[in-house]
């Protein structure tokens, strides 16, 4: 049996429950959802303070990126900031370790 390519389906699916973990823990209890929503609100606010600088547009900018991003979007935000926050932390590495071994003929 060739068993060459587990290790990428493995790590795939290692991501998968990662990221949908926050997601079910802000279904399963408010706390988390309205601690992650603080979180995110924080976040778009200094994201768009760093790009466009302190001002009424900024305030303005920001609170419609809260509206669709915090209120309206939230779980697929949660999902894309554990997948934007694990991609700091150099999971990427992580994966192409894994494709190595996939693609690595012996």
């Amino acid at each position: 049996m060739d068993q060459k390519g587990n290790v990428l389906l493995i790590i795939f699916a290692a991501f998968l429950v990662i990221a949908l973990i926050p997601i079910l823990l802000s279904s399963l209890f408010w706390q988390f959802k309205i601690l992650a929503q603080i979180i995110l609100v924080f976040m778009i606010y200094s994201t768009v303070r760093g790009f466009m600088g302190p001002g009424y547009i900024t305030i303005v900018i920001s609170a419609i990126l809260v509206y669709f991003m915090v209120f309206k979007y939230f779980e697929i935000v949660l999902g894309l900031y554990v997948f934007q926050f694990l991609l700091g932390l150099q999971f990427l590495s992580v994966i192409i370790w894994g494709l190595g071994t996939r693609l690595r003929g012996y």
